[in-house]
C-alpha cells in the first residue's frame, strides 16, 4: 500500500514538469519558445488543470504495475534460493 502512495504521489508531482517536457519537444524546432513561456501560454489558455493532462492513465497503471513487479521479485528469490543451494 505504500508504495502505491508514493508511486501516486511521484507521478502527481512530475506530471506537470512531464507536460511541459512534451510540449516543448512537440514545438518546431526553430521556435525560440522557452519552457517558461510555454508554461506561462498553457496556463492562460487552458488553465492550470492542463499541467495534469495524462494523469489518469498512469494513476491507473500504478497499482497492477506495482502488483506484478512484486509478484515476480517474490517467485524470482524463491527461484534463485532453490537455484543457489
Amino acid at each position: 500500500v505504500a508504495s502505491c502512495v508514493g508511486a501516486t504521489a511521484s507521478i502527481t508531482v512530475a506530471q506537470p514538469l512531464d507536460v511541459i517536457k512534451t510540449r516543448v519537444q512537440a514545438r518546431p524546432f526553430a521556435s525560440p519558445e522557452t519552457g517558461a513561456s510555454i508554461f506561462k501560454r498553457l496556463i492562460q489558455n487552458e488553465g492550470v488543470g492542463a499541467l495534469f493532462k495524462g494523469l489518469t492513465p498512469k494513476l491507473l497503471v500504478v497499482g497492477p504495475k506495482l502488483v506484478f513487479s512484486f509478484t515476480i521479485a517474490q517467485h524470482m528469490i524463491g527461484y534463485f534460493e532453490q537455484a543457489l543451494k
